[in-house]
């Protein structure tokens, strides 16, 4: 399950990131129904304090993904799987939080051409994808996180511009 706090998109794409999330985790083998995830979107300045408390970068970034679970990378995420990370109050496993600066996400789709739901759809699966294990630190894991993102998005006509 998807949660969204400060939710500022309309209906539909609200529906598409919903969509976008269900897919993802079952491309990981994992079932949407039985993971919890929230999503933020904030300002600019909320983001670099939360970039400078969490990861000590006094800077202003497009999304910040803060994980729960451990090892995840290929894993299938489940109750038998990560049973110490299971909500009490809703039986699911809380996979982690993504948080979107809706600033810089305005001022990317225009750097990169594209739209601004475009944009929102990405850093949401990037950051998704952070929680789910994938990370870019060095080429071969760039090209492996890219590819994935690109997958998905081409899913829902969102490839890049």
């Amino acid at each position: 399950m998807l949660e969204i706090l400060d939710n500022t998109l309309d209906d539909k794409m609200t529906k598409i990131i919903k969509k976008i999330y269900k897919k993802a985790l079952k491309l990981e083998h994992s079932n949407p129904c039985k993971i919890e995830t929230v999503l933020s979107f904030v300002s600019s300045e909320e983001i670099k304090q939360l970039n400078k408390q969490t990861r000590d970068i006094d800077e202003v970034t497009d999304v910040l993904s803060f994980p729960n679970l451990n090892n995840v990378f290929n894993a299938r995420i489940n109750k038998k799987t990560y049973p110490q990370d299971i909500n009490p109050l809703s039986g699911r496993v809380v996979l982690g939080d993504i948080v979107i600066n809706l600033n810089r996400a305005e001022e990317q789709a225009g750097d990169y051409g594209h739209s601004l739901n475009r944009e929102i759809c990405y850093l949401f699966l990037h950051g998704l994808l952070h929680l789910l294990g994938y990370d870019h630190i060095d080429e071969m894991d760039k090209n492996l996180m890219r590819g994935e993102e690109e997958l998905i998005l081409s899913k829902f006509n969102l490839k890049r511009s």
